[in-house]
């Protein structure tokens, strides 16, 4: 008798699976203008290839597609780009295996999350020691002086009036003065979006291609720890009092928890436009409103935040019908 489709290794390394993954490892690198974007999503190919095809075979194909692209990039010279790209693959990993033990969502974001973030520490670590320079600084130096740059060329190549210039020159002067403050939480958040964007379209395609098996939530019924409320708080509340290393701290803690409440924030307004079947094109309408103005993002914000008093999904009587 013949072994199940998922059981059966195909160590072929032409094969149609591998070469997809491949492409997907190579193309951010090879056509960054187009395709740069690519690489934050790598991880959901990966997790995709070893839910769909099991654990043995979807490990030789990944395998394979990473043997594949590596020889590319090697002619093409574009290994930089392709190493930095496999820094997403321990997050498929990840949440394979948090998918396969059972895990919920909020779980499995905080798991890959943790992965994500030592995978890309390990990277630049790396990338530092061979460079002989230290990543975090270098970066600090290339804002600081994008930013320099920027003001440079506007003050001498438009016809800005002299007060709109001064207004220029004051924001550029509190933006150099301001990232080193804020680019810890900053790089935090680029891990928890990453992590969250790869989240949400696997869960996605998985309950499109296999409704009855996974175990984890629509997006719209995504909702964080309660708990995870008095971070922002207490962040904010040290935030206001304190100052110095403490404050900027604070500041981290409490820009990385309103991204959280900011996702639970649209998964609660996604909800009730699910709930009022508005048509998508007028979605996609309301999307565009909300990402050009930052109100909305403040509003989406306050919506995370208020439903962990207010419930407005009534998630948690769905949860506990019996109020255990």
């Amino acid at each position: 008798m013949a072994a199940p489709r998922s059981a059966q290794p195909n160590n072929h390394l032409l094969n149609g699976q591998a070469v997809l993954l491949a492409a997907a490892l190579l193309l951010p690198g090879l056509v960054p203008s187009l395709f740069g974007w690519l690489t934050g999503l790598l991880a959901t190919p990966v997790f995709l290839l070893l839910t769909f095809n099991g654990q043995n075979k979807g490990a030789l194909l990944i395998r394979n597609g990473v043997l594949l692209a590596a020889a590319a990039a090697i002619a093409l010279k574009l290994l930089p780009s392709l190493l930095f790209a496999l820094t997403l693959v321990p997050l498929g990993f990840s949440f394979s295996k948090s998918y396969a033990g059972g895990d919920d969502e909020i779980r499995t974001g905080m798991r890959g999350a943790a992965i994500l973030a030592a995978s890309w520490l390990l990277f630049w670590t790396a990338y530092g020691t061979i460079q002989d320079l230290n990543p975090y600084q270098h970066l600090l130096e290339i804002l600081d002086t994008g930013f320099a740059q920027t003001y440079e060329y506007y003050s001498k190549n438009s016809d800005l009036p002299a007060e709109n210039i001064l207004q220029l020159e004051l924001a550029v002067n509190e933006l150099r003065r301001l990232i080193p403050v804020i680019l810890p939480a900053i790089l935090c958040c680029t891990v928890l979006i990453t992590v969250w964007i790869n989240l949400i379209f696997s869960a996605s395609l998985l309950a499109r291609f296999q409704p009855a098996e996974t175990v984890w939530k629509r997006y719209s019924h995504w909702r964080l720890p309660d708990k995870l409320v008095w971070i922002f708080i207490g962040a904010g509340i040290i935030l206001l009092l304190g100052h110095g290393k403490l404050g900027q701290a604070a500041l981290a803690f409490f820009l990385t928890a309103t991204l959280l409440y900011f996702f639970q924030g649209l998964a609660v307004f996604i909800h009730m436009l699910d709930k009022w079947n508005v048509p998508v094109y007028l979605r996609i309408l309301i999307y565009g409103i909300l990402i050009l103005q930052s109100f909305g993002l403040v509003l989406l914000t306050l919506l995370g935040l208020a439903d962990v008093w207010f419930d407005f999904r009534r998630l948690q009587s769905i949860d506990n019908p019996d109020g255990n």
